[in-house]
């Protein structure tokens, strides 16, 4: 039995060499591979609190955009095409809906569904945000997923960078 891998993917081009990357450098024909692609609700949800309960808990719809959906399922059907012409045949696919959205929750996402299913590695892209932008971004609130998922994963973490052309 080989490894138990998660490559979580968008449609972004980052994460479309991630994944080619994983077929020439990575996977072996009997690793079982999971690929995964997070989804932001169609709403929106939103944080409320009450007397009773002092910690947020989540409102509104947690369903994703019927089309973003489409869409994802779409492109992860091709991603497992393309991994199994390089050889690799046991592919499951996800498609994960948060219910906040932003780079925590999909890191929370991320992170949960790799430790549910034992994983040995998680590979996802780095989209390559400079530390000026990531530190902007932070004291917004917000962040990397991949800095998120680095911090919490129980398991080995590869972090893909594209290349970047030299001059």
């Amino acid at each position: 039995m080989g490894r138990k891998l998660v490559v979580a993917v968008d449609d972004s081009a980052v994460s479309k060499d991630t994944l080619r990357w994983a077929e020439t450098k990575l996977l072996k024909p009997d690793d079982e591979l999971h690929i995964i692609s997070v989804l932001e609700p169609a709403s929106g949800g939103s944080f409320a609190s009450t007397a009773e309960t002092p910690y947020p808990t989540v409102m509104g719809d947690c369903k994703p955009d019927p089309v973003a959906l489409e869409r994802a399922q779409t492109f992860l059907n091709t991603c497992k095409d393309e991994v199994e012409k390089a050889g690799v045949q046991n592919v499951k696919l996800a498609t994960l809906v948060t219910c906040v959205g932003g780079a925590h929750d999909t890191g929370r996402h991320i992170v949960n569904y790799s430790r549910q299913r034992d994983a040995d590695v998680l590979l996802l892209g780095s989209r390559g945000m400079g530390s000026f932008s990531r530190a902007m971004l932070g004291f917004l609130g917000l962040g990397s997923v991949s800095d998120y998922v680095v911090k919490h994963a129980d398991c080995n973490v590869m972090v893909h960078k594209v290349p970047v052309p030299k001059a």
